[in-house]
């Protein structure tokens, strides 16, 4: 009797969540998501041809695609990682992810609306994936950001000297994300210039 108990204890407590562990990451969806409906509005309500010719896909080289990403997506890498060492970085991070999803809900509108059931095909094969995997990288930047922003606060509020914050565990994170992005950037490149001749639009 007492091992089935036991046992039931220990099932319970796999399925325990601690909301605290993941709250930036919760929110960094959250913030996506209402970037992607954000988006996809702005789309519907300034559609132009203009609008159309700057987010119509075409083929470009390796290097190029690569540049672009790095240019956009690890611009917004650093500027998660510069907020990360503010006072006030945590409550401004959020709007990291809600660019990335308006950005994301814009090119998604175009492809739906104007392509019909080829622009899904299209978008779940050369956006969406490569959107998760750099939301992904972002999503863990914001939440070693967020929480040495707050440690910077706490020690402020505390009166302690935030010269003496050890920063080496924080840095050597972001390092690997930081690489993990140049990689996600190189991948992306690399699978959509292959993807350009096989996928048409």
């Amino acid at each position: 009797m007492n091992e089935m108990i036991i046992s039931e204890i220990d099932e319970k407590s796999k399925f325990n969540f601690d909301f605290k562990e993941y709250k930036s990451i919760i929110y960094t969806v959250i913030f996506y998501s209402i970037g992607l409906f954000l988006g996809s509005y702005f789309y519907k309500e300034a559609s132009s041809e203009s609008l159309n010719k700057l987010i119509q896909p075409q083929e470009h080289s390796l290097l190029y695609l690569f540049s672009s990403n790095l240019c956009v997506y690890f611009s917004l890498f650093v500027v998660v990682v510069f907020l990360g060492f503010c006072l006030i970085g945590y409550p401004l991070i959020n709007i990291v992810p809600a660019l990335i999803g308006i950005e994301t809900g814009i090119k998604c509108a175009y492809f739906f609306t104007n392509y019909s059931i080829k622009g899904i095909g299209y978008a779940l094969i050369m956006i969406v994936p490569f959107i998760a995997l750099f939301l992904t990288v972002i999503a863990f930047t914001i939440k070693i950001s967020t929480d040495m922003s707050k440690n910077l606060v706490n020690m402020a509020k505390n009166g302690a000297d935030t010269n003496g914050m050890d920063l080496k565990p924080y840095l050597k994170k972001y390092l690997i994300l930081g690489l993990s992005m140049i990689l996600a950037s190189l991948a992306n490149a690399g699978i959509s210039t292959l993807l350009f001749s096989v996928v048409t639009i």
